[in-house]
């Protein structure tokens, strides 16, 4: 797999986050957001064959997943915080003349959250 990265770097990347983007503000009060998700290895490969199956039934030949940042509302003892979801893509032909294609949102397929994240925030 070509695109991975060493722990070293993953532990550089996670701490210029901590750095920069553990403290944020929510109508005007600051406080630490989440950094972390846990998904187990069964749920994810529980999805990737969802989009895998549902996109071969649409005749989608290149799905992919896009994963988004969110953030839930406030409550009443926790201020907003970070999430991430999962979003099935499928590959089309481009109107851009100098793309061939475009990975776009396959809106068929229910994208997929409800992981938990570390709290308080820790560090990689």
């Amino acid at each position: 797999m070509g695109k991975k990265i060493t722990v070293a770097k993953a532990k550089q990347l996670q701490k210029k986050w901590w750095n920069t983007r553990l403290n944020v503000t929510t109508n005007g009060k600051k406080h630490e957001d989440t950094c972390q998700f846990y998904f187990t290895v069964d749920e994810l490969q529980t999805f990737l064959a969802e989009v895998k199956t549902k996109s071969l039934q649409q005749g989608v030949e290149t799905p992919g997943i896009n994963i988004w940042f969110g953030a839930y509302d406030a409550t009443a003892t926790e201020p907003s915080l970070a999430t991430v979801f999962f979003a099935a893509t499928k590959r089309v032909k481009s109107d851009d003349p100098e793309l061939e294609y475009e990975d776009v949102a396959n809106d068929e397929i229910e994208p997929f959250n409800d992981g938990s994240g570390l709290w308080p925030p820790g560090e990689y």
